[in-house]
C-alpha cells in the first residue's frame, strides 16, 4: 500500500511577509505587531486560504478528539501548520529600561488539516464512517487511537504549551509575556461549538444543516469584519 502523505496547506515564500518565518523544524509561522496589524493578519489569512485557516487550538477539539495540549504537541513536532500573532507593546521597567511585552498569541490553524488528522486516525483503527452518526459519536469511537496523540507526561504537556504560548527565539531576550484576555478571538470557536452541539442534539433536517455547515467551514467577511458560514 502506498504511503499517504499528509496534505499540508501550502505556505508560499511570498506569504512570509504576512505570516512571518517558521520556527526551525516546524510549520509554526510567527509574527508580531499591533492590535490593528493583528486584525489585518486575520483578514489576510482568511482571504488567502478562502476560510480554511481560522480555527484556534480550542476549536480543533471539536473535530479531533484530543485535548488542547495534543494540538500544541503536534504543532511542536511539525505535524500541523499553525500561524501565530503576538500583539506587543513596550513598557518601562522598575530600573528605567524599556522591555518588550507580548500578549499570549492568537493561533490560527487549517480546518482541512484538522480533518486530515481525523482521517489519519480513522485509517489507523480501520474506522468506517457512519453517515447518521453525530460528530460527538464519531469522536467517541476514535478515543482509543486519539489517546496516542496526547502528551505522555506532565513535562511533555508543559513543553508543548510553552512552545505554543511563547516564541522559542525570545529566550534570553528579556521579553515578558502576559495573558491575552480579549474575548473576541473566541468568536469563530463559539460558532463552531454551537454548530457541533446542534448537530449532535438536533434531529432530522436541522441536524443535517449543522453537519453540512461543519463540513463546509467558515470564511472571513471583510466588509462586516466577522466570521460567517460558507454557502
Amino acid at each position: 500500500m502506498a504511503l499517504i502523505q499528509f496534505p499540508f496547506i501550502d505556505v508560499p515564500q511570498d506569504l512570509r511577509k504576512i505570516v512571518g518565518e517558521p520556527t526551525s523544524g516546524t510549520r509554526a509561522y510567527r509574527r508580531e505587531g499591533t492590535h490593528a496589524e493583528c486584525g489585518q493578519w486575520i483578514e489576510d489569512l482568511g482571504l488567502y486560504y478562502k476560510g480554511d485557516v481560522g480555527i484556534s487550538p480550542a476549536g480543533v477539539t471539536m473535530f479531533v478528539p484530543v485535548q488542547r495540549a495534543a494540538v500544541h504537541k503536534r504543532i511542536k513536532e511539525g505535524k500541523l501548520t499553525a500561524f501565530f500573532f503576538y500583539v506587543t507593546h513596550v513598557e518601562n521597567t522598575f530600573f528605567g529600561t524599556k522591555r518588550k511585552v507580548k500578549l499570549q498569541p492568537y493561533i490560527l490553524l487549517s480546518m482541512s488539516e484538522c480533518k486530515a488528522w481525523v482521517a489519519e486516525m480513522k485509517r489507523r483503527m480501520g474506522y468506517v464512517d457512519e453517515p447518521a452518526a453525530s460528530l460527538t459519536e464519531q469522536r467517541q469511537r476514535l478515543k482509543t487511537v486519539a489517546v496516542e496523540e496526547e502528551p505522555k507526561t506532565a513535562q511533555e504537556a508543559a513543553e508543548a504549551n510553552d512552545f505554543a504560548e511563547t516564541n522559542p527565539n525570545d529566550k534570553g531576550r528579556g521579553v515578558r509575556y502576559e495573558a491575552n484576555l480579549n474575548p473576541e478571538n473566541r468568536q469563530q470557536d463559539m460558532f463552531l461549538l454551537l454548530a457541533e452541539a446542534m448537530a449532535a442534539m438536533a434531529s432530522g433536517k436541522k441536524a443535517e444543516v449543522y453537519r453540512q455547515r461543519l463540513e463546509k467551514g467558515m470564511e472571513w467577511d471583510k466588509y462586516l469584519k466577522t466570521w460567517k458560514w460558507k454557502e
